[in-house]
């Protein structure tokens, strides 16, 4: 099949598109080999590519590098398409903080890019620094710098998509206030790649903090450390992001500080006095590191799951989490979202799996999987969406790719 997939694009696409590789961990999520990687280097081949795959019944998994994956099931036969080609910047106004650059190209060259007028994109999921734009927006991560900045779908100013039977549609504008009635740009946002191809963004920027102060607080025990990250995120003051992580000696609760240096100062004082704790500061360059342990300390392992529960029941949500031995816990306790990293020499991983569903489902929580092994049938340990939530899940899949062919990835 791979021969026959291949010599039927390079009919369609030029020599360009083709010899590309993927990284093996979008092998391990796919659980199967990939057959062809096309790499469009425009919108318009985009379209050629996919109106193709809806004649020919072809499955297309769109990414981005390919790196930033999870459990998936494509069908039999499909091409994955990498946006790895297109990765201009086609239009950045530093003026009016907004850049719109096409999907494939990195957010370290963007963040370059950015820099040099003192601005940036304040979103900080794992491994940012190694995404591209299309794949941070599809996959619709923030990061918990949200809690300073908002969500990243609230900064997504416009799009330019290409949906499943290769309709090209060009979503929202380059300004903040541009959609009258129901927003379909919105859908876009964290749709992985299942609704459509996304060749090009517009973001709004934000400039760089003066001031980016780390503040820390460490005990033996995690749970030593959560009435007072619940009394931070509940403070006067707003930080930017609240972040309560296990150590190899215990716990860390890290809270970062934006803004001048007077308010920042101000800032540190209210969330002492409101807490009862002192803070210990980290400066650069030793919170760049620690920032960077935090966030992707742990994102290699092979067995991981993000769960989510109410802000106010992240103590119950961490105490369930950590009953699985040699648990690694990442919590955004603000937004009440937690990154599960867990051992892959566990003896009973499916048993382990379906006891943390039942428990997380209990508090009104869900739970997905983020890694999984391939031996494992990650639909059977993870959260269904409700009928309704379901119901207008197939809606928009059918108005998007009305043939099914796009399987998202990223």
């Amino acid at each position: 099949m791979r021969v026959d997939l291949t010599d039927s694009l390079s009919r369609l696409l030029p020599g360009e598109a083709f010899g590309h590789s993927v990284p093996s961990s979008l092998l391990a999520a796919l659980r199967t080999d990939v057959e062809t990687v096309v790499a469009p280097g425009s919108a318009e081949e985009v379209v050629k590519l996919l109106q193709w795959a809806s004649e020919k019944g072809v499955g297309v998994v769109p990414i981005g590098t390919g790196a930033h994956t999870y459990p998936r099931y494509p069908r039999d036969p499909f091409i994955v398409l990498t946006t790895s080609r297109l990765d201009e910047i086609q239009h950045y106004e530093p003026a009016d903080l907004t850049m719109t650059a096409s999907a494939g190209a990195s957010l370290r060259d963007l963040s370059t890019e950015m820099a040099i007028h003192g601005q940036w994109l304040p979103f900080d999921p794992p491994d940012v620094p190694n995404r591209t734009l299309g794949g941070l927006v599809a996959a619709g991560l923030s990061g918990p710098l949200w809690a300073g900045y908002g969500q990243l779908r609230n900064h997504v100013l416009g799009a330019t998509i290409v949906c499943g039977d290769g309709r090209a549609l060009r979503l929202g504008g380059k300004v903040v206030k541009n959609v009258a009635g129901f927003d379909i740009l919105k859908p876009i946002v964290g749709s992985r790649g299942e609704l459509a191809v996304i060749t090009s963004v517009t973001v709004r920027l934000f400039p760089l903090p003066v001031v980016d102060r780390f503040l820390v607080l460490e005990a033996t025990d995690m749970s030593e450390l959560v009435s007072t990250a619940r009394a931070v995120a509940t403070a006067p003051v707003m930080p930017a992001s609240i972040i309560l992580s296990t150590t190899s000696d215990g716990g860390r609760l890290l809270v970062r500080l934006h803004g001048a240096k007077v308010s920042v100062e101000a800032d540190q004082k209210s969330l002492e006095k409101h807490t009862g704790v002192s803070f210990k500061v980290r400066n650069t360059p030793e919170a760049e590191s620690l920032l960077v342990q935090e966030r992707d300390g742990s994102i290699n392992t092979e067995l991981a799951v993000r769960v989510w529960a109410l802000p106010s029941r992240i103590d119950v949500l961490l105490d369930a989490l950590k009953q699985v031995p040699g648990v690694s816990l990442n919590a955004d306790v603000y937004g009440g979202s937690v990154r599960a990293y867990l051992p892959s020499n566990l003896s009973d991983i499916e048993s382990i799996l379906a006891g943390l569903q039942k428990d997380i489902e209990e508090l009104g929580g869900t739970i997905r999987a983020l890694r999984i092994p391939a031996e494992i049938n990650a639909s059977s340990y993870f959260t269904k969406p409700f009928v309704d939530e379901g119901e207008l899940a197939t809606g928009l899949k059918r108005a998007f790719d009305p043939h099914a062919v796009l399987w998202g990835i990223e």
